[in-house]
């Protein structure tokens, strides 16, 4: 952001969101970060972006406190964002229809009231306690230089943190997937590198997310189910992030503008269901990826290029 303390952003400022990418997948991440190659926004991302924008600010930092307003504030935030950003469907990469675009704003206020509803009544729809220390900040910018002394040079890990507790711990709103293979676990909590990087940039070990997991069924959207994930951020986690940043520079040559960057594929095998049969262009990997079809074609394509 241009009235940021800590100035534009550059290259070597690492963000949770850049690490994870390169993480998934080092072409995956030339084409993000190298390339400039943006993909498509899809309905949930949209969604996540207005329950934060609504939740964090107008709630816990405006101090609104009747839900059908909030939930409304949520409806023409969504509204906006699905209007003027050119949503596609994930499968079809098409753009999305006006009914379509409403079954998100639908589901948006289920999961939305179910949100608040546990956090002013301390439990969720279903009976699941949600005992949270008091927030005293939210979206707190952060920053901070780390030496990495295997190649020699300094990085700024930066990023924006969501909740500040009054306890000294810190956290991350997410919006998720119930899918089994994407529920958010500690296991997943433990995988990621955030809690480490924002603990980093705090001094603050103790990590907590919030969770609101998105359900459905046949009869369309249901009730999400609100809960934490509550974790220690160790010297352990502290090591692994360190190592994977050394690895980054050194993969990257993030440090020469990427020139002399080593990106590969990464893809993870989808197997194949009766509804997928015989679809290679996307059965090659089961990775959520924008840029599925432009990877294959460049890098699995039994075709020879001219």
């Amino acid at each position: 952001m241009n009235d940021s303390p800590y100035g534009p952003w550059q290259n070597t400022d690492l963000s949770p969101s850049k690490m994870k990418i390169y993480n998934d997948c080092t072409q995956k991440f030339k084409y993000r970060y190298v390339d400039k190659i943006r993909g498509p926004t899809g309905g949930a991302a949209l969604q996540g972006s207005s329950l934060h924008e609504i939740f964090l600010e107008e709630f816990l930092v405006g101090g609104i406190q009747d839900a059908d307003t909030l939930l409304d504030m949520m409806e023409m935030d969504l509204k906006h964002r699905l209007d003027t950003q050119d949503p596609r469907d994930y499968r079809s990469g098409l753009p999305l229809t006006e009914g379509e675009k409403a079954e998100f704003i639908l589901q948006l206020r289920i999961w939305g009231k179910s949100l608040l509803h546990a956090m002013m009544k301390g439990e969720d729809h279903y009976g699941n306690k949600l005992n949270l220390p008091n927030v005293t900040e939210t979206e707190v910018e952060g920053c901070v230089e780390v030496y990495l002394p295997r190649a020699d040079t300094t990085v700024r890990l930066r990023g924006y943190i969501d909740l500040v507790f009054e306890d000294g711990s810190i956290g991350d709103l997410k919006l998720a997937s119930d899918y089994w293979l994407a529920v958010w676990t500690l296991a997943k909590a433990l995988s990621e590198h955030q809690p480490a990087m924002y603990a980093k940039m705090t001094g603050l070990n103790k990590f907590r997310y919030l969770i609101a997991d998105k359900k459905k069924n046949r009869a369309g959207p249901q009730e999400a189910s609100i809960r934490c994930i509550d974790l220690r951020v160790t010297e352990k986690m502290h090591e692994n992030l360190m190592k994977t940043l050394e690895e980054f520079v050194m993969v990257t040559d993030v440090l020469n503008g990427y020139e002399n960057g080593i990106f590969k594929p990464n893809p993870e095998y989808n197997g194949q269901s009766k509804a997928n049969a015989g679809q290679t262009k996307t059965n090659f990997c089961g990775k959520l990826c924008d840029y599925k079809e432009m990877c294959f074609e460049e890098n699995f394509s039994q075709e020879e290029s001219a």
